[in-house]
């Protein structure tokens, strides 16, 4: 070539005069019209090179072909664009104006951007074989078609938490030394040692060997190279490949679906190659030129079938105003031969051909994931549109030759280095953070601050469990004075890198994540509800049953009732106070076991069987009194305490004022969430402010409720003002817990975050806790819901019931035994009587039937009435209980 200026148009005489000699030997002379495409590359760089040749063999293939395009042949122009944009759009311009009906490449993504963009101008499909970029698709340039499916890298790195954080660019022209200053002053810095590099093979093998030199390639880092290096590795020599030792890289994989096509074309690619290039070494054939290789076939095929259909329309028209300027017409066919490369179909060298018509993408392709390893490379693996597959026959080779220890892929902060940590600085909760300033120093710029709290405690402790040192200063935010979006404020701050991270009670919100990554909570916690309760004395006059609950009166009721039978049944043959008329006899028992709660009752007990009985039930009723007694005093004399509040309902419909945390996410969550009205909300910036607007009430120009984070730490900053004046009314309302607050992407949050878990599982956790809230308002219980009921139940006393009804019980069994032998033994020769229903009649006619004295009872009678000592019966005894 004479120069590099003309190079375009040189490469396309010796095919232009091809088509000539190929139309003069067609059968009888036949007419023989072209039909042009051209083609776009870097022709000074080893793929456009590869392509180049391939893309010609694929023209003559076709045309030697006498099945496809019947008398049409195709001429190919193939321009240079020289890594240059604006050369590139010029040469695709030039291309439009000769009629091309396509147009394969531009090999470079910063090309192909331009060139796109004319091709939806002149409605001339634009098939590429190289470019990369995501953002060149078919959605946004519809007459733009990839052979190449492109997995999305963002979203592969993203399904393993990573991200790209940074990206250098290098451009075309540069040379060692500027691609030395890019690796010392960008790369060596970071805090990242995964590195992947996308560029031009030539410029990627001048950037491993100054990597090489600067002692990169070692296990602390990861370098990874895309396919458009990987696909030409096997034509890089051997010192080339010792300065990329355990690189890892993803190689297009071709599938061998007809070996021996794949090997004619390589014999024939080689030759022609070593014609075109003898100044360069030896090249081997790779995925490229066989994809551009299909890319003609792929336009060929297409054009065939419009040619079948005798539906090719080949004319350009004049159309807009714009094309007019730029001077070239739109082509009239376009949209069919788009249609017809979209349905594209066929086996090529590199396999099955097919194009997705929603992506315009070539599907079906996969990769191999190579590991360099000396003078060669590993396949340790393949990457699908199904996924990620590591062999676990190959061992990976990391930079340096260690297999034993994969790289963490980042390293801390170089010493020097300092992070600057903010602190959110509130002079209402000093409990979590506390900012103080330190005398002796005069000046906002001078000044400076001792910082603590339980959250710093809690940071401190987490970076002691860290395996390496993390150098750090804390820095105190704001002025102490809270204002609305405080909080997002300073993690916002984060998101603008004027701090590397914030300690501080941040609670884990959706829309902070946005911006900010956060760490594993530290503790949990959620929102909570809390009113005043009222302060007045009980004045309710049916207070008397609220001692006992009702299944306990039930079964008191019931207790009296069945005692008061069980000493009627003993005592009604032997006293003469339980007999009488039938309803004086129900009347006499049921006053008699009431009776003895208050030592007024008339009837003595006269057998020794009721007495048993009566010293029991007296034991239970004792108890029953005193313990009413007691609970019944509680009751009267101490406050009542209720909520003042009933439910969030009740608030939200009465528009009551509700208090919240000044500087808080709390008031958007209310409003947002929950429905309340934004202007029944009112800020406040201290536990005792909030305390001392719940007691002056909504009358008084204070608060009805309040919201409050509620942590799991024992103990709750509204509470902490006093415990029997505040009470959780309602739910627990979920939110995130309180974590630490890093940039996106920042490797620091894995490693702190597995520290926060050892943590919690630690002693230390609860000595943190314990040092900070182990005072007398951590007694305070948040999750109280109310106050507790003092009604004594059933629970409380079914012993002594058991013990009363068991005695009451057994002594009347054995006195109904006792009762039964005797009359069966005083009637034992009444042999006359056999009806079972008279035999019940007469025996209760003999239990009902007063019990004749034996003649010792007589004597001892008489004896005690001749004394004169009373007209009573001796054995009779008086009940002696008092007022129980």
């Amino acid at each position: 070539m004479a120069n590099k200026a003309n190079s375009g148009y040189e490469v396309a005489v010796p095919i232009a005069l091809g088509v000539l000699l190929f139309c003069a030997a067609q059968l009888g002379g036949m007419d023989c019209s072209p039909i042009n495409i051209g083609a776009i590359m870097v022709l000074d760089t080893r793929t456009g090179k590869i392509a180049k040749t391939a893309i010609e063999l694929a023209v003559e293939d076709v045309n030697q072909n006498t099945s496809i395009l019947k008398d049409t042949v195709l001429n190919i122009d193939i321009r240079d664009s020289r890594q240059d944009a604006l050369i590139g759009a010029s040469a695709a311009l030039e291309l439009l104006r000769k009629g091309c009906v396509s147009i394969v490449g531009p090999q470079t993504s910063a090309v192909a951007e331009f060139v796109a963009y004319l091709g939806v101008a002149a409605h001339v499909p634009i098939v590429t074989f190289g470019a990369t970029n995501p953002s060149l698709s078919i959605h946004r340039y519809p007459y733009f078609i990839r052979m190449r499916a492109i997995p999305a890298l963002n979203d592969a790195l993203r399904d393993v938490e990573a991200k790209i954080v940074l990206k250098a660019a290098v451009p075309p022209q540069a040379n060692v030394s500027s691609i030395r200053r890019l690796i010392r002053d960008k790369l060596m810095g970071l805090e990242s040692r995964v590195f992947i590099v996308h560029m031009h093979a030539d410029l990627a093998l001048i950037l491993f060997s100054e990597a090489s030199i600067l002692r990169m390639i070692s296990n602390e880092y990861v370098w990874i190279i895309t396919d458009v290096i990987a696909n030409l590795i096997d034509s890089f020599n051997a010192t080339s490949l010792l300065s990329m030792n355990g690189v890892l890289g993803i190689k297009r994989k071709l599938k061998e679906t007809d070996q021996l096509r794949q090997n004619e074309f390589s014999q024939a690619w080689k030759q022609r190659f070593r014609a075109q290039n003898p100044t360069m070494p030896s090249l081997e054939l790779n995925s490229r030129a066989l994809v551009a290789y299909d890319t003609v076939w792929a336009i060929a095929f297409a054009i065939d079938r419009l040619l079948r259909k005798e539906s090719f329309n080949s004319d350009f028209s004049a159309a807009s105003t714009s094309n007019k300027i730029l001077n070239f017409k739109v082509f009239d066919g376009g949209e069919d031969l788009l249609n017809q490369i979209l349905q594209t179909n066929f086996v090529g060298l590199t396999g099955p051909v097919r194009i997705s018509r929603q992506k315009g993408e070539a599907l079906e392709c996969s990769y191999d994931i190579i590991n360099v390893v000396g003078n060669s490379y590993n396949v340790v693996g393949s990457w699908t549109e199904k996924g990620l597959n590591i062999s676990s026959k190959q061992v990976v080779q990391w930079g340096g030759g260690s297999t034993s220890k994969t790289p963490r892929g980042w390293v801390k902060p170089v010493p020097s280095k300092k992070l600057k940590i903010a602190v959110p600085w509130e002079r209402g909760f000093t409990k979590f953070v506390s900012v103080k300033p330190v005398h002796g120093k005069v000046g906002p710029q001078n000044q400076t601050y001792e910082i603590t709290g339980f959250c710093i405690d809690v940071f401190k402790s987490v970076l002691r469990r860290l395996d390496y040192e993390l150098a750090y200063e804390l820095i105190s935010y704001g002025t102490g004075n809270v204002t609305a979006g405080y909080y997002d404020d300073v993690v916002y701050q984060v998101y603008l890198q004027k701090f590397d991270a914030v300690v501080g009670d941040m609670t884990v919100l959706a829309n902070r994540s946005k911006y900010v990554d956060f760490t594993q909570p530290y503790t949990e916690s959620g929102l909570i509800m809390m009113v005043a309760l009222s302060d007045t004395l009980s004045s309710d006059p049916w207070a008397f049953p609220r001692p006992f609950s009702p299944a306990m009166w039930i079964t008191t009721v019931s207790f009296f009732i069945f005692t008061g039978a069980a000493v009627w049944c003993l005592e009604h043959r032997l006293n003469r106070q339980f007999r009488g008329k039938p309803w004086e006899q129900v009347l006499t028992f049921i006053w008699f076991s009431f009776s003895t709660l208050f030592a007024t009752q008339r009837e003595r007990i006269v057998s020794g069987l009721g007495k048993a009985v009566v010293i029991i039930w007296l034991f239970v009723a004792f108890v029953l009194v005193s313990s009413y007694t007691a609970s019944l005093s509680s009751m009267l004399t101490e406050r009542e305490v209720v909520p003042k509040v009933q439910s969030l309902e009740s608030l939200i419909t009465q528009n009551l004022p509700i208090g919240y945390h000044q500087g808080s996410f709390i008031d958007k969550f209310l409003v947002q969430q929950l429905g309340v009205n934004k202007s029944a909300l009112r800020p406040y910036s201290s536990a005792q402010e909030s305390a001392d607007a719940l007691k002056k009430g909504p009358n008084n120009g204070g608060l009805a409720a309040i919201f409050e984070r509620a942590q799991t730490i024992p103990q709750n900053v509204i509470l902490s003002t006093g415990c029997n004046d505040y009470v959780k009314l309602g739910p627990k309302y979920k939110t995130g817990g309180s974590a630490f607050v890093f940039p996106k992407g920042s490797p620091l949050v894995l490693d702190i975050s597995k520290a926060i878990l050892n943590l919690s599982e630690s002693k230390e956790m609860q000595e943190i806790l314990k040092r900070w809230f182990n005072s007398s308002e951590s007694k305070c219980s948040v999750e109280s819901g109310g106050v507790e009921s003092n009604k004594m139940s059933i629970k409380n006393f079914w012993g002594i019931f058991l013990l009363t009804g068991c005695v009451s019980f057994l002594t009347l069994v054995y006195y109904l035994c006792r009762l039964l032998y005797r009359f069966v033994h005083r009637n034992e020769n009444s042999v006359h009587v056999k009806s079972v229903s008279t035999r019940l009649r007469t025996f209760a006619n003999y239990a009902d039937k007063k019990e004749i004295p034996t003649l010792k009872r007589k004597r001892s009678k008489t004896a005690t009435l001749s004394s004169g000592t009373g007209a009573s019966t001796s054995s009779e005894i008086p009940v002696t209980s008092g007022q129980i």
